[in-house]
């Protein structure tokens, strides 16, 4: 039987590091991660065209451990509700669908960077993100700032 938990937080360290802040590790996955979501997509390219991209590696590195706190908790936090606030229809607007290329560029990342990626490790990195992927998507046509 597989820990799927314990399956990730060991891809997550080959790929990312341990602790807090960005590894050098973590920049080049954050890196090589943001040129797969880009790749072939000028909608969402477009979105971060004037965006401090050093800034948006440590929001996405902040993100992605709420997303997973969210995933092993099943409770939100004040940032993932942010996150949903600030990316709904009625602010940056991001679409349900760019968090579908967000996570396929992400695996690819992982299946880049991890050598020991595998089909297990690919669905231990989708069952750890897609909570909190289906927590922004409900919260796209919320009007307000309150979730």
């Amino acid at each position: 039987m597989r820990n799927y938990e314990d399956l990730f937080d060991e891809s997550y360290n080959r790929v990312v590091g341990q602790g807090i802040g960005v590894t050098s590790k973590g920049k080049q996955f954050f890196g090589r991660f943001y040129e797969y979501f880009f790749e072939g997509d000028d909608e969402i390219r477009a979105k971060f065209k004037d965006t401090d991209m050093e800034s948006q590696v440590r929001i996405l590195q902040k993100s992605m451990y709420h997303m997973i706190s969210f995933y092993m908790l099943h409770t939100d936090h004040e940032f993932l509700r942010q996150i949903a606030t600030t990316h709904n229809q009625s602010h940056y607007d991001i679409k349900p669908e760019y968090y579908d290329h967000w996570l396929t560029a992400l695996i690819s990342t992982v299946a880049e960077l991890d050598p020991q990626f595998d089909q297990e490790t690919e669905l231990a990195w989708r069952l750890a993100v897609t909570p909190g992927i289906l927590y922004l998507k409900a919260h796209y046509a919320r009007e307000g700032d309150g979730i």
